[in-house]
């Protein structure tokens, strides 16, 4: 069948379906028409756009750069399935040259002795490692977490606990940097910052709160942030050596404002290459229609379908009216 021959509503839609196959060919996805995933033929689902070049890279090469980096950060969506399954793809990509750690935001670094006894015990499974580390299955979404963990215990890959506790963080907001855990990452966490940054962390956690956050909030914020930055990349460095795959939230991936900046501090001779994994939106079909490209948030932008979920500033608005009525 031509395609250009035929009539032009008829060659709209054979050409929504070819760009549909194409893009779940590329994403590799199982199940491609997953529940709530949409605009799977958006002309950008799959493409991968190299910020720097401004040009889209073939999958083998994204790849073969993804492989060759010390330290891979994967800015996710935490709730977007496509993206956990792209990750999954990506580090066992990555296994065909190395065994890296597997380092995730999902779990606490507090718990990093518990869960390297568990992973050490001759039953270790994804479910014994989450129990050690006291992973918050219902708040995370374990099942969208768990076929990367299976993967680390089934290849024997470290498994990196990362963050700040919620409890560590939360001190850190109302009493400063020096409340962080002492190491590498208090060191660091206020050596690369600068005014212009600050602006844009600010802007970016304004625009996550929906524009409701008052100073004193808005400064606690940008705090618990900056320390949870700086201690993932000090929980990381350790094992640039052997490389590193990293699962993280796509604010925490940011060159300009996130764990990069520490790491570059902490390794300077070590390369680190971040990716953000980027819904599609309706109406913009160019890369250069989103911040992540826009403004150079990643070393790659990876886009994907777009999740559906409620708008968190309806519930927001809706939460602040009916406290409002209620005073």
């Amino acid at each position: 069948m031509q395609i250009a021959k035929l009539p032009g509503s008829m060659r709209r839609a054979a050409l929504r379906g070819v760009r549909r196959a194409v893009a779940c060919t590329l994403l590799a996805l199982s199940g491609c028409a997953g529940h709530g995933l949409v605009l799977h033929d958006h002309p950008l689902v799959g493409r991968i756009v190299e910020v720097d070049g401004g040009r889209a890279l073939p999958l083998d090469q994204a790849l073969a750069r993804m492989a060759a980096a010390d330290a891979l950060l994967l800015g996710e969506v935490h709730d977007n399935p496509v993206h956990h399954r792209l990750q999954l793809k990506v580090l066992q990509h990555v296994e065909s040259t190395r065994a890296p750690a597997l380092a995730m935001e999902q779990f606490d670094s507090e718990y990093q002795a518990a869960i390297d006894a568990a992973r050490s015990a001759p039953e270790a499974s994804a479910e014994s490692l989450a129990d050690a580390g006291r992973f918050a299955r219902e708040g995370w979404g374990w099942p969208l977490y768990k076929p990367l963990v299976d993967e680390a215990v089934a290849h024997g890959l470290p498994l990196v606990a990362i963050n700040l506790s919620r409890a560590e963080a939360r001190r850190v907001a109302r009493e400063g940097f020096d409340a962080m855990p002492a190491g590498a990452g208090r060191q660091v966490v206020d050596k690369p910052w600068t005014t212009e940054r600050q602006r844009q962390l600010e802007e970016a956690i304004r625009v996550g709160h929906c524009g409701q956050v008052s100073p004193h909030v808005m400064k606690m914020i940008v705090t618990a942030q900056r320390s949870r930055d700086a201690v993932m990349a000090a929980n990381i460095a350790p094992h640039l050596s052997r490389g590193v795959v990293a699962i993280l939230g796509s604010g925490h991936a940011r060159r300009d404002l996130g764990v990069p900046q520490y790491l570059q501090r902490l390794a300077p001779d070590r390369h680190a290459l971040s990716v953000g994994l980027v819904e599609v939106r309706e109406g913009l079909d160019s890369p250069a229609d989103y911040p992540a490209v826009a403004q150079g948030l990643f070393d790659l932008v990876w886009f994907t379908p777009l999740f559906e979920r409620p708008d968190p500033c309806d519930r927001l608005s809706a939460a602040a009216m009916s406290k409002a009525m209620k005073k």
